[in-house]
């Protein structure tokens, strides 16, 4: 069975795990992280979702970052975060940490890369 790996591949792969996104949220804040108070956290765990998989993708050389970037943020559009709920997010307290043991639960950067094929 031959896996696709292009950007079609990867955004069917993002738009999978959302249907996780909420639990993962829920279970990060079980975890001490703190969600972000002025988002829902349905939107904290898509946010965080989507750019951990950019970032991961960037960092492991799989993708380019506008391409990674403009497949997060054509996922974000789908889901209907705006870029103020993204911004929002992303500049809470505590949502670097929050991203990074996403990514660290996931296996690391290799590990969340392989989990997207």
């Amino acid at each position: 069975m031959s896996q696709s790996t292009g950007p079609n591949a990867i955004s069917n792969a993002m738009v999978q795990r959302a249907a996780s996104a909420a639990l993962a949220a829920l279970g990060l804040n079980c975890l001490g992280m703190p969600a972000v108070e002025a988002a829902s956290e349905r939107t904290t765990a898509l946010v965080t979702i989507a750019e951990a998989n950019a970032r991961c993708l960037i960092e492991t050389k799989q993708m380019k970052a506008a391409q990674a970037r403009d497949i997060a943020n054509r996922f974000l559009i789908s889901k209907g975060v705006n870029d103020a709920d993204r911004e929002q997010v992303q500049g809470a307290p505590g949502y670097d940490a929050l991203m990074r043991q996403y990514i660290d639960g996931q296996g690391g950067f290799e590990g969340l890369v392989r989990k997207l094929r």
